[in-house]
């Protein structure tokens, strides 16, 4: 694991709950993201990651047959293409006839709000248990889970998070989340306040009687006066 459990970067504005970058068995490259906000321009985020993992292989004098392939794993608390609504598909570059030009480059993604859709082999392959993991609420949930490689992991959580730093940054994490959703709520507020107001300043403008103006904006007829 080349960066356990990372944190620290951009706790105030980062999206994702989870980023872990794996050197598997020396052949493989894994990115793993968890994305709990929709964000629309994730898929070009994965793609400029991805590539740079690929582009960080090419040092001097690289041997390209020794390119390794590079997998970016997304767990998505929403579903990312609503035209095609799946609960795990891999994606490779390949043709509009599907023939695979390379397996270097590969997207996986596993949409949490779709488990009802996985299909046998996929259920076979224990991706619902690891999603269901994902999504517990408490380490009751996850201790439930008959999944040998889940539970393994979950001692591993378990152990990062008796770190009383690793403990601090998750709430911090967690605080910057909550701070990100007011904040949120109140610029959606301000906005909608703002659009009665510049509502009411036109049909005052047009001469309407106040009273339909107050009915139609919400304000009252003294706001609507000071207008």
């Amino acid at each position: 694991m080349l960066n356990p459990m990372q944190y620290s970067e951009a706790i105030d504005t980062k999206l994702t709950v989870l980023d872990l970058k794996v050197h598997l068995n020396d052949s493989t490259y894994i990115l793993v993201e968890m994305q709990v906000r929709k964000f629309d321009e994730w898929i070009n985020r994965t793609v400029v990651y991805t590539c740079r993992q690929v582009a960080d292989q090419a040092h001097d004098e690289f041997d390209y047959s020794k390119l390794e392939p590079v997998i970016q794993i997304s767990i998505m608390d929403y579903t990312l293409f609503a035209d095609h609504k799946r609960f795990f598909k891999a994606y490779r570059v390949a043709d509009d006839e599907g023939y695979v030009y390379t397996d270097k480059i590969q997207f996986w993604v596993m949409d949490l709000t779709q488990v009802n859709e996985a299909t046998e082999e996929q259920k076979a392959q224990g991706l619902v248990e690891w999603a269901k993991a994902f999504r517990a609420d408490s380490w009751e949930e996850v201790n439930q889970i008959q999944n040998s490689a889940v539970k393994e992991a979950a001692k591993t959580m378990k152990l990062i998070m008796s770190n009383p730093t690793e403990r601090e940054i998750i709430r911090m994490r967690q605080a910057a989340q909550n701070d990100w959703i007011t904040m949120r709520n109140s610029e959606r507020k301000a906005g909608m306040q703002e659009a009665k107001l510049e509502m009411a300043r036109g049909l005052k403008r047009d001469g309407v009687d106040p009273t339909i103006i107050a009915k139609n904006s919400g304000l009252s007829l003294s706001e609507i006066a000071k207008l």
